[in-house]
């Protein structure tokens, strides 16, 4: 499994480890927040009897305390599991990137735009930091934890849990049917950060020679059009984004 997540997302040994401690935890997490709704089941069942037996109310003040100090636990470990070594291996992954820009040739350089380099070093490893300290690992943690949930409910009524459940299939149809779309506007988005970054490297280095010409109006003004090019699709990309993804939220939370 190390060596498939290292493949899959150009992670260090350390970092698919990593991963997998966070997926871990993050199911964890998400199965100690069931606790209170299981303390609250119970009692609601016995409310509903009648009266609570004399000795269950010392019971539900233990469990109250024992699920927040569970829930405390389970959450500082996620914490610890995604924060911490997604920043320890996003750290690692530009070294290794520096350590491959040293060794190559110059001729590489002159072939090669330097807003590409220098975006594929802190924008790229920037949005995969992002991705493994807040997207993936709580994604596969849900995915985990919503199948045992799902597991159990069935095993006590299924009724319930088809009532609780049938929801999830659609959502993610709705989302797996926006990838392609997605994608393309992530394109479009990177083309145009790639040309934005490409104006402000090139106006830095020869900001002398357009004062000294007199040319450094009309250079601003097409910088100025990259920069607007780029805030457009990037609000076109989230835009794209949150027309599958917000609809699929609301259908969740209304059911």
């Amino acid at each position: 499994m190390t060596e498939r997540l290292m493949k899959r997302f150009a992670l260090s040994e350390e970092g698919a480890k990593g991963l997998v401690r966070a997926v871990i935890a993050c199911t964890v997490a998400d199965l100690m927040l069931m606790l209170p709704v299981g303390l609250l089941y119970l009692l609601a069942s016995d409310l509903l009897s009648g009266s609570v037996p004399e000795g269950h109310c010392p019971l539900y003040g233990l469990g109250i305390a024992a699920a927040l100090l569970l829930v405390l636990l389970s959450e500082f470990w996620k914490y610890n599991a995604t924060y911490f070594s997604t920043y320890l291996e996003s750290g690692a992954c530009r070294i290794r990137l520096a350590e491959k820009l040293r060794r190559l040739p110059l001729s590489f350089f002159g072939k090669k735009d330097l807003a590409d380099l220098t975006n594929t070093i802190m924008g790229d490893v920037q949005v995969t930091e992002q991705m493994f300290s807040h997207y993936v690992p709580q994604f596969y943690g849900a995915i985990f934890s919503t199948c045992l949930v799902a597991v159990n409910l069935l095993c006590y009524d299924w009724q319930m849990a088809l009532a609780a459940l049938w929801v999830l299939p659609i959502t993610l149809v709705i989302v797996g049917f926006s990838k392609k779309a997605q994608n393309y506007f992530i394109r479009r988005q990177n083309a145009a950060l790639i040309n934005m970054a490409d104006g402000v490297q090139e106006c830095l280095e020869t900001i002398r020679d357009l004062k000294s010409n007199k040319a450094e109006k009309v250079y601003l003004d097409g910088l100025y059009r990259k920069i607007d090019t780029f805030e457009n699709r990037q609000f076109k990309s989230e835009l794209g984004s949150a027309m599958f993804v917000v609809p699929a939220q609301m259908l969740l939370r209304k059911h």
